[in-house]
């Protein structure tokens, strides 16, 4: 059977990992935060940023380990650290069922935006518009898939700089103060939904059956986009709460829209409009080809149907997997269905990270032959503590706002675990060695 084509480079590993998490909310909603704790919400970004890193450590590790030459993430991280097919499935199964509904948000948000841009047009239609062109986009080549988001960063990065670099001068000082107006509680509380702006940052490793040299380049990339990520994060925050008041920005529906037209003349706003728009598409494209690669994984591992992992012979891409997701977009899309998925987003993202820190905890001691392989190799102790500090503060946002959403949480993992033992009794009928695929 015909395998995931190789064509994608760095560069289009940075597109596809910073144009995933620099989506349109830093645009669109950055001002709603400051409702809660006021102007210090640049400064959450900083903090967040260990935080970050400690979480990112597991990924560097074993994206240069040979795991990092495939697709799956997490899900083959943490399967093949415990040697257990449903421990890292149920893992990878609530953030594959969260991004489901993200997509879903993030195209009816774009039909939304661009039909008041234009006032005309029904905001399903545009969504649905544009959805469909990312498949059919993801379905000709992983290539032309990672140039029109090479492409569309390229743009996206044109709007930022755009709006931050004339912003800078027209920064006030006077509305950085008080910088906690709501106290240390106040900006604590936006900690926990601030992180999900950086949400996204592992999806470059669903790349690694299609990067080119994925073992070297791959932990680079994510590292390097990390950190420039937080840059810009914190920059287009402090020119948002630095040209307007907090309170007016935490009325805005546009803030950042707002802020450019504050300072910029008409052509100027609209280049920022146009990059609220390439945000919303940057992470949508990125979404399309992230989850598709997670149910190949899946089927490669027979948890589903193998006929899931049937890669393209014209071109090369997981046509059917691609196919799947769309219609369930569609399907949450036009039956405004997404809050029964979206409610675990945040929960799906935090208990994902919180069990691959624990795998990589885990990996000198359970999987030291494949720990031995890895290019990048901090010492036991690092990632020891990178690993526990990760958790740790994971598991406290987690645990502010679970309770909320637990009933979710056991529906979908008692349909996942179904999933999973009706795709293993399948597997075992046809004689597949799980053994061995765990061994991999």
């Amino acid at each position: 059977m015909k395998g995931l084509q190789r064509g994608l480079n760095k560069w289009h590993g940075y597109a596809l990992m910073i144009g995933g998490m620099i989506g349109s909310g830093i645009f669109v909603v950055t001002g709603e935060a400051g409702g809660q704790a006021g102007p210090s919400v640049p400064l959450g970004y900083i903090v967040l940023l260990p935080i970050l890193l400690s979480s990112a450590l597991a990924y560097l590790v074993y994206l240069s380990t040979p795991l990092g030459n495939s697709p799956g993430g997490a899900y083959t991280h943490i399967s093949r650290t415990f040697k257990s097919f449903f421990v890292g499935f149920i893992f990878m199964w609530f953030q594959y069922i969260a991004l489901l509904g993200v997509m879903a948000v993030i195209s009816i948000s774009f039909g939304e935006f661009v039909a008041s841009l234009i006032g005309v047009g029904h905001p399903l239609m545009i969504g649905t518009a544009l959805l469909l062109f990312f498949f059919f986009l993801n379905v000709t080549g992983v290539k032309w898939f990672g140039q029109v988001q090479l492409a569309m960063t390229v743009i996206l990065f044109i709007a930022i700089a755009v709006l931050v670099i004339p912003g800078l001068f027209f920064v006030k000082s006077g509305n950085f103060t008080p910088l906690f107006p709501f106290g240390l509680e106040g900006f604590l509380s936006i900690l926990p939904s601030l992180f999900f702006a950086y949400f996204g940052f592992e999806q470059l490793a669903q790349a690694g059956g299609e990067m080119k040299n994925a073992q070297k380049e791959m932990p680079k990339t994510m590292l390097r986009g990390s950190l420039l990520t937080m840059v810009i994060y914190f920059l287009v925050s402090f020119v948002a709460f630095g040209v307007l008041p907090y309170e007016q920005l935490a009325q805005s529906k546009g803030a950042m829209s707002e802020v450019a037209a504050s300072y910029l003349p008409g052509f100027g706003t609209w280049i920022v409009n146009v990059g609220i728009m390439m945000a919303f598409a940057t992470t949508l494209n990125s979404l399309m080809m992230v989850v598709s690669r997670i149910l190949f994984t899946f089927a490669d591992d027979r948890i589903i149907p193998p006929a899931l992992a049937k890669v393209s012979d014209r071109f090369g891409t997981p046509h059917l997997t691609l196919m799947i997701n769309t219609v369930l977009v569609l399907i949450l899309i036009w039956t405004g269905t997404m809050s029964f998925v979206l409610s675990i987003a945040l929960q799906g993202m935090f208990l994902m990270y919180i069990g691959h820190s624990a795998a990589m905890i885990a990996l000198p001691y359970v999987r030291p032959e494949l720990y031995e392989l890895a290019q990048f190799k901090p010492s036991r102790f690092l990632m020891l503590i990178a690993g526990v500090f990760s958790i740790s503060v994971l598991s406290f946002f987690s645990f502010t706002m679970i309770i909320s959403v637990i009933d979710v949480l056991l529906i979908w993992m008692a349909v996942g675990t179904f999933i999973y033992l009706a795709g293993k009794r399948f597997g075992k009928k046809t004689n597949f060695d799980y053994e061995k695929q765990l061994n991999i």
